[in-house]
């Protein structure tokens, strides 16, 4: 019984709670996080107008982005950016290429293992079918921007 009051405590305390934070408390607390985390990474947005704007992120203030430019620091307002983006690097392009290879040499296995005396074409075929299903699987799942939300908004 005492659990039951409790799990019905802790629900409406949590459900309660949400509704009474701060819109600007939220958006502060997400922009601190994003300062610690991706100073120094390329980053890129859609500004005011439809503006495509990507950099390197030098810092971030209470009202601004400063993003580096051909070495040249520029600010942007964020008040009315919702979203920035992260574009995947080299090393998650060589983690979907890495889940290729382990998918041509997994498959590949399985061919020998299966069949006493496999024929070379099936061999190839297998192994190449199993390389490219297992690439499609790879970029699919390390290779796509990371989408951070600096919105204050806390339900959708």
């Amino acid at each position: 019984m005492n659990r039951v009051i409790f799990s019905i405590l802790l629900g409406c305390a949590v459900l309660a709670a949400q509704p009474g934070t701060d819109i600007n408390v939220v958006r502060a607390i997400r922009l601190q996080n994003f300062k610690q985390n991706y100073v120094g990474s390329t980053i890129r947005f859609i500004g005011p107008g439809s503006i495509s704007v990507m950099g390197v992120l030098e810092d971030v203030t209470d009202q601004s982005l400063i993003i580096s430019h051909n070495n040249s620091p520029v600010a942007y307002s964020h008040t009315e950016i919702d979203y920035i983006f992260i574009d995947p690097g080299f090393t998650d392009l060589l983690m979907a290429f890495g889940v290729g290879l382990l998918g041509g040499t997994a498959s590949y296995m399985a061919v020998i293992i299966s069949k006493e005396k496999p024929h070379p074409s099936v061999k190839g075929v297998v192994s190449s079918a199993g390389t490219v299903l297992a690439g499609l699987a790879g970029l699919k799942a390390f290779y796509k921007p990371i989408k951070i939300d600096i919105s204050g908004k806390t339900r959708k």
